[in-house]
């Protein structure tokens, strides 16, 4: 059976970037999970009911590692994520830990309306709201590379998931984005972009490519596997970049 086959509903809506289909099927428990599906491509995912800020797609929690660099005491933890989405990972963590703020830069309005009513981002943030933490989310529309040129703020985690189809854009690919990203980092901040590997396309010389690109700003580059055995369709990886001294658990380094 294959993996849409197993679709119990599905409703749709225009956005900016194209046809939105919100799909719920079951896992392999039986568990319901909610697809946000973006021209053909599934960009997040919820579990519904009690389970609704539990991650359903494996490749989110390669993100977590960002949390392994040092942060100052005294602060909050400080992260920029570029592509809301459906808002998996800002509810996984953000109901997970205390100390942490948040900034979710999505370009399309509509995707955040959609996550509000379909992917219980409006749960979170009553929840916030209960707990006094309304400030440890902010949500800004725009797009996320104009965002990160015009930034003054500073952040200790920048997560980059943005994507059209199962593209990285060209615009988050550029020397000037990853100056952008080193100016907004604090010296030991992590830089983690999520990578979708399609070995039939070019998407391995792309990965190189962003590597490289990297390697040549921060000390340290490495991937993780991210790769989703339960929602498969793609091969997912975790690039991640710091100038902190930072062994990343199940990292395979690279070097320039």
């Amino acid at each position: 059976m294959g993996f849409f086959d197993r679709t119990l509903s599905k409703r749709s809506s225009d956005t900016r970037f194209g046809r939105a289909d919100i799909i719920v099927m079951p896992d392999e428990q039986g568990r319901r999970v909610r697809i946000l599906r973006l021209e053909g491509t599934y960009q997040s995912g919820s579990y519904e009911g009690d389970d609704w800020a539990e991650l359903a797609f494996a490749y989110y929690r390669g993100f977590d590692a960002v949390f392994e660099a040092p942060v100052p005491e005294g602060r909050p933890w400080r992260a920029l994520m570029l592509g809301g989405g459906g808002f998996a990972w800002p509810k996984h963590v953000l109901t997970e830990r205390t100390d942490v703020q948040l900034d979710v830069v999505e370009a399309d309005p509509q995707i955040v309306g959609i996550a509000r009513e379909s992917f219980y981002l409006d749960k979170l943030e009553a929840l916030l709201a209960r707990q006094g933490r309304e400030g440890d989310l902010r949500i800004i529309v725009d797009d996320a590379a104009v965002f990160l040129s015009q930034t003054d703020a500073r952040y200790d985690a920048i997560i980059n998931d943005v994507f059209q189809a199962a593209c990285t854009p060209e615009q988050t690919a550029t020397d000037a984005f990853f100056d952008h990203v080193v100016r907004t980092l604090h010296p030991q901040g992590v830089y983690a972009q999520n990578v979708i590997v399609d070995l039939a396309r070019e998407s391995p010389y792309q990965l190189f490519a962003l590597m490289t690109m990297l390697g040549e700003r921060f000390a340290h580059v490495c991937t993780i596997d991210a790769t989703d055995d339960r929602f498969g369709g793609a091969d997912n990886c975790i690039v991640l970049a710091t100038n902190a001294d930072i062994s990343f658990k199940n990292a395979i380094p690279f070097s320039v």
